[in-house]
Formats: C-alpha cells, structure tokens, sequence
C-alpha cells in the first residue's frame, strides 16, 4: 500500500491560508450581519436603554407572580445615575438629537431669511 505524499511546508502554509481567509469572510459576514441588525434598531434599543436606565426595573423582565415591596421612602428617578451616566447618555444621543433639530433649524433660518429679504418693511427681531 502506498502512504499520501506529504505535503510540503509551502502546501501547508497555503491550506492553513485558506482555512484562515475563509474564517474572517464567515466572521465579517456576521459582523455584518449583527451591524446591520444594530443599525435597523437602534431607535427602539436606545428607547429601551434609556427608559431602563431611568425607571430600573420596570420592564418585561419582571416576573408576573412577583408582589411588590413596600418601603418607606419612594425611590428618586435618578437615583440610578451619576454624573458619567449622564454625560454618556447625552454623548450617546447627541447624535439623534441633531439629526432631528438641523432641518427644523434650517428650515428656520430660511424662512427668517426670506423674511427678512423680501419684506423690506418688516425685519425680524433681533
């Protein structure tokens, strides 16, 4: 009986670069797979992060035979936070919060514009 021929170290390496390439190609495809994900909820998962963060707690996680305990002070809403909570909240949403306020703003401003150019009488506010 004849034994396989051996591979050569060139062979191996060549294998070993094809198993390596076909690997990052499975993993960057779910990569992507989960970014895409991500970026088709990010609304609802932001909505769901920051009502978390404000009322802990208070969400489907809860059990439904469970009874609530009574104590004797209610709890503050912010109780939760500190201030680097707070000011990766801010970070985290600044974002969403400028896409939403720059057309509103512009459409602003060019209305006042307008105003202003072409009602000579009339100026806007200063």
């Amino acid at each position: 009986m004849k034994q396989p021929a051996k591979k050569t170290p060139q062979e191996l390496l060549s294998a070993r670069k094809a198993l390596l390439q076909e690997q990052c190609r499975i993993r960057e495809q779910k990569l992507n797979e989960d970014f895409s994900r991500l970026r088709d909820n990010a609304g609802s998962l932001l909505l769901s992060g920051v009502s978390w963060l404000i009322a802990p707690g208070t969400g489907k996680s809860k059990p439904t035979n469970a009874t609530p305990v009574k104590t004797g002070a209610a709890p503050s809403v912010l109780s939760g936070f500190n201030p680097v909570d707070m000011l990766s909240i801010a970070k985290a949403l600044w974002p969403v919060v400028r896409e939403i306020a720059q057309p509103i703003l512009v459409s602003w401003g060019i209305n006042r514009i307008k105003q202003w150019l072409f009602k000579p009488g009339k100026r806007p506010n200063r």
